[in-house]
């Protein structure tokens, strides 16, 4: 399947002849699929960025065994943003509410800022924590208004 095909969810609408026309499809299952994976992604991001100074401050050792991760972040971000970009636009045609767009853009935004914080300082642990958390409330915001249909109210 191409990029363009998942951006522009060519499969969200299907020929239904009971119908005489086109009906949505009950659930879009790419988007299902990425706004979960995404969700996964930023738990992950979430459980590395609390557990892993945490794990360090409980056991001493570990610092000097425990190799340095400088590519954690910047792996990370490669991954969530075209995956939250394909889910939240393809999500977006299905259901014509911008708000998880606009909330996912500012959460990867955040998350971008905090790859340019120093590493393992304070900024970046913030940027890098709320950006996690306001990406997956985008994907569940946009999970939730796939599942229901929600229009945007005027």
């Amino acid at each position: 399947m191409r990029l363009i095909d998942l951006l522009t969810d060519s499969d969200a609408v299907r020929p239904d002849p009971r119908h005489g026309g086109a009906t949505p499809v009950q659930a879009v299952g790419i988007t299902r699929w990425l706004d979960q994976g995404a969700i996964g992604l930023s738990a992950l991001c979430l459980l590395h960025c609390l557990a892993f100074p945490l794990l360090i401050l409980a056991l001493p050792v570990a610092g000097g065994i425990l190799p340095h991760q400088w590519w954690v972040h910047p792996a990370i971000f490669v991954l969530a943003v075209p995956m939250a970009t394909v889910a939240l636009v393809r999500g977006f045609r299905h259901h014509r509410d911008r708000r998880p767009v606009v909330i996912g853009g500012i959460g990867l935004a955040l998350l971008g800022v905090g790859l340019l914080a120093a590493e393992g300082s304070a900024m970046e642990i913030l940027f890098t924590v709320a950006g996690g958390l306001i990406v997956a409330t985008a994907h569940l915001l946009n999970r939730r208004l796939g599942k229901h249909g929600h229009a945007p109210s005027t």
